[in-house]
């Protein structure tokens, strides 16, 4: 029992700023949702989000290895980089998803 209320406690030391986790998660799912759905209706190829994952993936840790950084924590530029991370990896997550929705373009 002890040491449930001690991690317990230790969660409450980091607190989430909700004003800018709420819309961040909205914003990414939208994002996640939203590529699958132009990969159903064929609106790019399948090396074109192959492509996209890759380099949304690998930007992504760059931005999220950089905010990490004792310099950039305690000033703007940590949240702004954090931010950017993670709409790179919802992108990432994205493209994953457009390769099991993906359809071929109607021939018209």
């Amino acid at each position: 029992m002890l040491t449930i209320s001690i991690t317990m406690r230790s969660f409450a030391v980091y607190r989430a700023n909700l004003p800018i986790v709420i819309p961040l998660l909205v914003v990414c799912m939208m994002i996640a949702g939203l590529i699958p759905m132009a990969a159903a209706r064929g609106k790019l190829h399948i090396p074109g989000y192959v492509g996209m994952a890759m380099l949304a993936f690998t930007v992504g840790l760059l931005f999220g290895k950089l905010a990490g950084f004792r310099r950039f924590v305690g000033s703007v530029v940590g949240p702004i980089l954090s931010i950017i991370f993670f709409l790179l990896i919802a992108v990432a997550v994205g493209s994953i998803l457009a390769l099991f929705f993906y359809r071929d373009p109607p021939v018209t």
